[in-house]
């Protein structure tokens, strides 16, 4: 979908600022959100960076991402190139607090609407920067990627609130973005390649039970005996790409409670993110 750029250092719009990834080094300059790094000074940059240490992992799909140490590999799978509606390839996470990150990847041919968005990127380089109108394409991105979100809370529908976890389902009672979306320019399948990576950040307020609506329209959580029950608010944020055919979503999600003290490294996990290289 996306033309190559022979521009080897990555480049992420976030609300404005311009940040140097420093070429295919798996992301760890991405922490560095806000500031304008020069290639050269990126790894000395992201060592003043108060976060865990992030280590590399190659999923058995070929992509790469970091995550911190200790937290448990769930689920790593090669990828079933006739899974037709797409499958979640890898979980990982501290299960204990529910903090986890997901990759899923779905055939491209189900996602016109997201080649329609992205299709607007443009890696023309713009005053020593990428072009703001990248930051209105990923919204478009954005809204493509979570229309069905977006639909169950209208309908009172279950949706899935856990990246990765089959058939964990919940009705979804409310759905907000949160803060700009932004684009990231990094390595690409092909070597020396770069393409965009869609970045977007959204809350849910789910329901383990049944969506009710009451007096006036307002929603509830019914339980199973009629009791109403407490929702839950977990905050996600979203990489979006695509590569050999296949679109791949990267979900770091916590609850909403706890994205004050886990929430920037879920992002640079989730930022972290490169698709599988050709070789």
């Amino acid at each position: 979908l996306f033309p190559n750029s022979s521009n080897a250092n990555a480049t992420t719009t976030t609300g404005g600022a311009n940040v140097a990834n420093g070429g295919a080094d798996g992301g760890a300059a991405f922490a560095l959100r806000s500031t304008l790094i020069r290639p050269g000074a990126a790894a000395a940059a992201a060592a003043t960076v108060d976060a865990p240490a992030l280590a590399p992992f190659v999923g058995k799909a070929g992509f790469l991402l970091r995550y911190p140490n200790g937290w448990v590999k769930a689920t790593d799978r090669p990828g079933n190139d006739d899974a037709k509606g797409g499958e979640t390839l890898a979980l990982l996470g501290n299960f204990k607090d529910i903090d986890t990150v997901s990759v899923r990847r779905e055939p491209l041919s189900l996602h016109a609407d997201f080649v329609e968005a992205a299709a607007g990127w443009d890696a023309t380089v713009i005053g020593g920067g990428y072009d703001r109108h990248d930051d209105v394409v990923a919204r478009k991105v954005a809204e493509s990627l979570t229309r069905a979100e977006r639909a169950a809370v209208d309908a009172n529908q279950n949706f899935g609130v856990v990246g990765g976890v089959e058939n964990g389902k919940s009705g979804v009672m409310d759905f907000a973005f949160v803060g700009p979306s932004s684009c990231a320019v990094a390595s690409g399948a092909e070597p020396g390649s770069t393409q965009p990576y869609f970045s977007y950040d959204y809350v849910t307020e789910v329901c383990r039970a049944e969506v009710e609506e009451g007096l006036g329209g307002e929603k509830m959580c019914v339980g199973p005996r009629g009791d109403v029950l407490d929702t839950i608010r977990r905050r996600n944020f979203v990489v979006a790409t695509d590569s050999g055919g296949w679109l791949y979503l990267v979900k770091a999600s916590a609850l909403e409670t706890r994205w004050e003290d886990v929430g920037g490294m879920l992002m640079d996990v989730a930022r972290s993110f490169r698709v599988p290289q050709e070789e």
